[in-house]
């Protein structure tokens, strides 16, 4: 469904609005060129990152439900109209962009994207204009988490008369990938400058307030990571669910773990994920998320958490061919070697 997206002219940088907070992250007047459409091309998408402190420093906490938002338009012409377009944003646990990185963010640690206004349409806003976009679907904020906004230029034809979006010189925080004919899948610019936002928000507080989440390798209890979290209050709090990743992007739930429903005090939940074959995982680092499930069915997800591992050291038991029988490691043909923590493995000399 298209959508035709109406205009807000503001002049104070943090203030309520029918019952919302309005908070502006960027107040410089630099040029970004680019953003958050390049109109030079068919296709293209932009990336703008902004850190957590950024959000706290101007009034936005956690719980907080993100309705709106509003970039600084500049030098559009009149009329001028960008089709098929969308907006997500996600939770990510980088600071920076990789330059020129990829735009399908597969370098990247994010979680709890949400795609916050779908497939619209737009015109062009004459002179320096905060353009304002509501959502279709809020974005809550997890309060710890920096964020990722992604603008999606699906409209497939390019004309003259685009402009761009005002913002700040700041390395590695904004990208763009731009493309002919089809939708980028490489990386086609490096870094351009941060634009400015406003952010709508109302305050929608989180069922529970977490006070810790970690984790770390235990050794000599068969290559098991010990995981630990505490709440300071709970609010209908039914479980919580534990999320494991090898890489970063692919999760598995793992266990889901009884919560307390109401509490005021600080409570404390651990639990060991046992019997992983970590010789066999890339990078050295396991990655865990949780979630917590209310009584209603609504699910919050928080921070991921990195835990790095060093793969235990293990020998080889035995070593025999087809029909079981013991060989030497030059052996020619298959060889089964059976390791000492458990793990058989199937080779073919020549």
């Amino acid at each position: 469904m298209k959508h035709l997206s109406s205009l807000l002219i503001l002049s104070t940088i943090s203030f309520s609005l029918f019952g919302q907070q309005i908070s502006q992250i960027g107040s410089d007047f630099d040029n970004c060129p680019g953003t958050p459409a390049y109109g030079l091309y068919d296709y293209s998408q932009s990336a703008m990152l902004y850190l957590a402190t950024e959000l706290e420093g101007v009034g936005i906490s956690a719980g907080n439900s993100i309705t709106a938002i509003q970039f600084q338009f500049n030098s559009w012409e009149s009329g001028y109209e960008l089709n098929d377009q969308t907006i997500k944003m996600s939770h990510i646990a980088e600071s920076s962009l990789p330059d020129p990185g990829l735009p399908d963010y597969s370098s990247l640690t994010i979680s709890n994207t949400t795609t916050v206004k779908e497939e619209f349409d737009f015109r062009g806003f004459t002179g320096i204009t905060w353009g304002q976009f509501d959502f279709d679907t809020p974005f809550i904020w997890d309060g710890t988490s920096n964020i990722l906004i992604t603008w999606e230029n699906r409209d497939g034809s390019w004309e003259s008369g685009y402009g761009w979006l005002e913002g700040r010189d700041v390395s590695n925080r904004c990208h763009i990938w731009y493309r002919d004919n089809s939708y980028p899948t490489a990386s086609s610019s490096a870094n351009r400058y941060l634009p400015n936002i406003r952010l709508h928000s109302n305050f929608n507080p989180l069922p529970i307030t977490l006070n810790s989440f970690s984790g770390k390798l235990l050794s000599g209890f068969g290559n098991s990571i010990q995981l630990d979290w505490s709440t300071a209050s709970e609010k209908d709090n039914n479980y919580f669910t534990l999320w494991r990743s090898f890489d970063g992007q692919t999760w598995e739930d793992i266990t889901t773990v009884a919560g307390a429903g109401n509490s005021n005090q600080l409570l404390t939940y651990q639990y060991i994920d046992r019997n992983i074959i970590l010789q066999f995982i890339e990078n050295n680092t396991i990655y865990y998320k949780l979630s917590q499930t209310d009584y209603d069915g609504s699910t919050e997800f928080f921070q991921i958490i990195p835990v790095e591992i060093q793969a235990a050291k293990t020998y080889v038991v035995t070593r025999t061919n087809l029909m079981g029988q013991e060989v030497g490691q030059n052996h020619r043909g298959f060889i089964i070697e059976t390791w000492s923590n458990g793990v058989t493995t199937k080779t073919y000399n020549k």
